[in-house]
């Protein structure tokens, strides 16, 4: 009898201790943190007309509702911020940026991870601070850039949300290997190897694939199939020779999902990637910077320019195609100084060339997400996505220019900056 009553008492132990566990935890999740705009003149990021007055409610760090003022209620005890007069976006995106690299070529013969880390901190934070919320680096020195996607989940320092690459993969010599670059991408020679290659960054924790020329045709399919056998995304330099343009042909006719810069991409190809789905991110704006430099180092290197300069045509082939292009900007070196509001000059270019402001912002967001494969997550405000948005002071659909008058910016539900 003793030893049933002991029973019964550890039972109850157990089932009072079981009871207390649920209504500890049934009560952490009922302490949802609510986030409230009003008044919101929204430019979803869709594409779709904007809509006046609405209200955005963010639970936690996801968008919860969105509608009109009079249909949605407030949670009681929601933190309400009112943006009357104001218009509402989606955070912005950069495809393509590198922010492990150093500011000068030559630092490459003393560089190391400590000090790329940190510039990769100060890179992303200045980013995050225009409005830039996520960016896809598409080259990391070493591992950082993969550690910083860690450090980032972790909230270890506020910036921009990476999405990495990790390291390039070229052939021995290839693009990104050039002069004193090391660790920016790694060298390998084969299709087993480029395979092996792949495994490799995915396995140190790459979010996608970047593949340089050059590579022979049985590389690169060897890499595109081994990175959608992973189900991943693959996206490849265009071109580096002065008459080769097989490189580009081969990625797009393989499956590549994405193809870096407007530049050296035949008319043939442009067709193929309209049909194919392939994305493109042009890098407009520094490409025509690299073409003026060019140009003044002599008629040597005057076929160098002209290539440099051609991206101009392409984009507006590519636009007429259909090809679907995203905002980036890829300034490296030397030419970092130019962050953080060089990412404006890139979009306001794609205005001047031909989209539209609604356009442009589009392939800031909604095209950038997909680009980055998290278009399930970002790019625009829509129920179940991350609470990315930013208040801006003017209507950016009569001037783009007004991207530049960020007044409140909020990153996964938090508010990073607000001077409304």
């Amino acid at each position: 009898m003793k030893i049933l009553r002991k029973l019964k008492s550890i039972a109850l132990f157990f089932i009072v201790f079981l009871f207390i566990i649920f209504y500890w935890v049934e009560g952490k999740e009922e302490k949802t943190e609510y986030l409230i705009i009003t008044g919101a003149r929204l430019i979803d990021g869709t594409g779709s007309l904007p809509k006046e007055n609405m209200v955005i409610v963010i639970a936690n760090d996801k968008f919860e509702k969105i509608g009109s003022e009079g249909k949605i209620s407030i949670p009681k005890g929601a933190k309400v911020i009112d943006v009357k007069g104001k218009t509402v976006i989606p955070g912005l995106i950069d495809a393509h940026v590198h922010f492990t690299y150093p500011p000068k070529e030559e630092e490459f013969y003393v560089y190391n991870d400590s000090i790329a880390s940190f510039r990769a901190v100060h890179f992303l934070n200045q980013y995050l601070m225009i409005g830039v919320t996520t960016v896809r680096d598409v080259c990391s020195y070493n591992n950082v850039g993969i550690m910083a996607k860690k450090a980032f989940k972790e909230k270890l320092f506020i910036g921009s949300r990476p999405i990495v690459v990790g390291q390039g993969i070229t052939c021995t010599g290839g693009h990104g290997t050039e002069g004193s670059r090391t660790g920016i991408a790694v060298e390998v020679d084969g299709p087993a190897n480029f395979r092996k290659a792949v495994r490799e960054q995915l396995r140190r924790g790459a979010d996608l694939i970047k593949i340089l020329p050059p590579y022979s045709r049985e590389e690169i399919k060897a890499a595109i199939e081994e990175t959608h056998a992973w189900e991943r995304f693959v996206t490849v330099h265009s071109g580096v020779f002065k008459k080769q343009y097989d490189f580009v042909r081969w990625a797009v006719e393989f499956g590549a999902d994405c193809i870096e810069h407007a530049y050296a991409i035949p008319d043939d190809v442009i067709k193929l990637m309209a049909e194919k789905g392939v994305y493109c991110v042009p890098t407009l704006s520094v490409l025509l910077t690299l073409g003026e430099e060019t140009k003044k180092k002599g008629p040597e290197w005057e076929w160098k320019a002209k290539k440099y300069f051609e991206c101009i045509e392409i984009f507006k082939k590519m636009k007429r195609a259909g090809v679907k292009m995203g905002i980036g900007t890829d300034y490296i070196g030397k030419y970092m100084s130019a962050y953080p509001w060089v990412y404006f000059d890139e979009v306001e270019k794609f205005v001047e060339l031909g989209y539209t402001p609604m356009e442009a912002i589009v392939a800031a967001t909604k095209i950038n997400a997909e680009i980055c494969n998290a278009s399930d997550k970002l790019g625009t405000i829509e129920k179940g996505k991350l609470a990315d948005l930013l208040v801006l002071d003017e209507d950016p659909l009569k001037d783009i220019r007004n991207l530049r008058k960020v007044k409140l910016i909020i990153q996964g539900g938090k508010i990073i900056k607000n001077t409304l």
